[in-house]
């Protein structure tokens, strides 16, 4: 008699996500449409808002859920720079801490919102401030807030911004300059990357 092969049952790929603001941020409003059924994506619990306190949550996010027993999983630190030093060189200071636990740090400057504006265009990108993103958002869509989910306005366009970020860190690289400084940019199209990869498991 031929013997049954068991099926193993392979857990679907997991990203794990840290931002300011957890599910009520405006990444959780975006990143939750790309869940599917061959991919979870799960947002980290925590009340922090500076980048240590961040990671700390995260960590104990880690520990608690056992993430490091997944199968394939990738984990990112989303951080806005606020165009602020202090900030900035709080985050390099976590750095290594990232590294050692393998955690992706995401930053963009001066804020996550800039991602959804290099949707509608590749120029005219530099902020003074993060409310100034937002207020241009705002002018561009005639309404914004941070609980809107976006991603049915933009996402035919993601293509193109996923071009114009990657152009704007890789023309940062060439001229050696300090990614975590630069106005603007976003490293969010390496989580995307990633949700591609992910999808090609399957």
């Amino acid at each position: 008699m031929a013997r049954r092969q068991i099926k193993q049952n392979r857990r679907k790929p997991l990203i794990v996500i840290c931002s300011e603001g957890g599910k009520k941020s405006s990444e959780y409003y975006y990143f939750r449409n790309y869940a599917s059924r061959d991919l979870r994506i799960q947002f980290s619990t925590g009340n922090s808002t500076d980048p240590k306190g961040m990671l700390e949550d995260l960590l104990k996010y880690i520990r608690n859920e056992d993430i490091f027993s997944e199968d394939e999983c990738k984990i990112f630190l989303v951080l806005d720079t606020d165009l602020d030093n202090k900030r900035i060189n709080e985050i390099k200071k976590i750095e290594q801490q990232c590294n050692d636990n393998n955690i992706e740090i995401i930053t963009s400057a001066p804020t996550f919102e800039i991602w959804y504006i290099m949707h509608y265009r590749n120029n005219r990108l530099k902020f003074l401030s993060s409310k100034d993103v937002k207020k241009e958002l705002q002018i561009i869509n005639g309404y914004y807030t941070e609980s809107m989910d976006m991603y049915k306005m933009i996402n035919k366009s993601t293509s193109s911004a996923r071009n114009t970020a990657k152009n704007i860190e890789q023309q940062a690289v060439k001229n050696n300059e300090d990614l975590f400084k630069l106005n603007p940019h976003t490293s969010i199209y390496k989580i995307l990357d990633t949700i591609d990869e992910f999808k090609n498991f399957n």
